[in-house]
């Protein structure tokens, strides 16, 4: 390649850093609607912590606070009240938080149903209406984990209910009473508990098979990143997003400079090579959430979420650089032009891809392997 792209390379290696890539389905869900899921976690938080504390003082005022309740209800409210707080303070504390409290409603089932076993059942012979919310566990192990972590988490809690049933249930008593209805609805908690767990795993086996088909059309099977019309649906969701509430974001359009010759002089072959090792290099250089994307050809799209023009021309240039100090076997480096463009309140999709396309091609004009603002485009048109 150009002499330029090896001197534009100098000093990078120092500058280099690695957090690690993003997989495509965490991009994905990445959105705009995670704010939303932050809130809904938060809001679900203090609804447990208050319904704690209710069911707590009702069945003090009835004096029908068993040992569980008395014990554990306080602390999973006041849990609960503290996880929600945390929340609202480090939002990127979610999943540990999401888990946590999951881990606290898992020991409330557990202890529960080893009073249930223990005193209720052989009182009056049944479960009391506790018990019905027992399959929400199955549930929200779904919700919080991929298909075979979730599976690994039922069994896990069907086998330990399993375990505390033997060891708790007075099954001597039981049997001297004859106590039909109490076996049954042993029987029943069980039997019905490894329903859940199995429709479940099936439900959600249906569902993987359905997102990965969906996932497909929306990558790009040479380089593994989002295709354009993933690009698309995304920028048309962030302009939506700006619309209502606000905010601000950018896009950098990235093409590699001189990619037919290298076509024409090495082959395909050594094109796509190129376009996989470039895609890569450009990942490694952008910050945490943004997203890149594969426009076209030797065209890439960047959206960077909640930076403005100056911030995503300071990514462009770490990019750039990126890409010009890293060599490709056979044919050296591969430097880039990239142009920068900022949402505007009012903008269309194609209005706003349009603006970092002229930066871009600016870019390009100028010689190429440099990163463009839209805004000094348009002032020099202006001047």
């Amino acid at each position: 390649m150009e002499a330029g792209c090896v001197a534009a390379g100098e000093g990078v290696k120092s500058q280099r850093r690695a957090p690690g890539r993003i997989t495509f389905l965490e991009r994905v869900r990445s959105t705009p609607l995670e704010p939303l899921r932050r809130t809904l976690i938060v809001s679900v938080l203090f609804l447990g912590a208050a319904a704690s504390l209710v069911a707590f003082f009702l069945q003090a005022i009835t004096h029908a606070v068993n040992p569980v309740d008395l014990f554990l209800l306080p602390l999973m409210a006041a849990l609960y009240l503290a996880m929600g707080v945390a929340l609202l303070l480090r939002s990127d504390k979610l999943h540990l938080v999401e888990n946590a409290a999951y881990a606290l409603l898992v020991l409330y089932g557990m202890a529960m149903l080893v009073y249930q076993v223990r005193h209720t059942l052989p009182a009056i012979h049944t479960f009391s209406e506790a018990m019905f919310w027992f399959p929400l566990l199955y549930l929200v192990a779904y919700l919080l984990h991929r298909r075979a972590m979730a599976f690994r988490i039922a069994t896990g809690i069907w086998l330990g209910t399993l375990v505390l049933g033997l060891v708790f249930t007075p099954f001597d008593r039981l049997w001297q009473s004859r106590d039909v209805n109490a076996f049954n609805a042993l029987f029943q908690f069980y039997v019905s508990g490894a329903v859940y767990a199995m429709l479940l795993f099936a439900f959600s086996r249906l569902e993987e098979s359905y997102a990965e088909n969906r996932m497909l059309a929306y990558l790009d099977h040479l380089t593994q990143l989002p295709n354009r019309r993933y690009g698309e649906a995304l920028l048309a969701q962030l302009l939506h997003q700006m619309r209502r509430f606000g905010g601000v974001f950018s896009v950098i359009m990235l093409d590699l400079d001189g990619f037919k010759k290298i076509n024409d002089r090495h082959g395909h072959d050594v094109g796509d090579r190129v376009l996989k090792r470039c895609a890569l290099v450009i990942q490694k250089y952008l910050p945490r959430g943004s997203r890149v994307i594969r426009w076209g050809g030797e065209e890439f799209l960047i959206v960077l979420d909640a930076l403005g023009e100056a911030a995503g021309l300071a990514v462009a240039e770490k990019v750039r650089r990126g890409l010009a100090g890293t060599p490709h076997e056979g044919v050296g480096r591969v430097c880039a032009s990239l142009g920068v463009a900022a949402y505007r309140p009012g903008d269309s999709l194609d209005e706003l891809v349009m603006r970092a396309d002229r930066a871009m091609y600016r870019a390009k004009a100028a010689g190429g392997n440099r990163a463009v603002a839209y805004s000094s485009v348009r002032a020099a048109v202006e001047g």
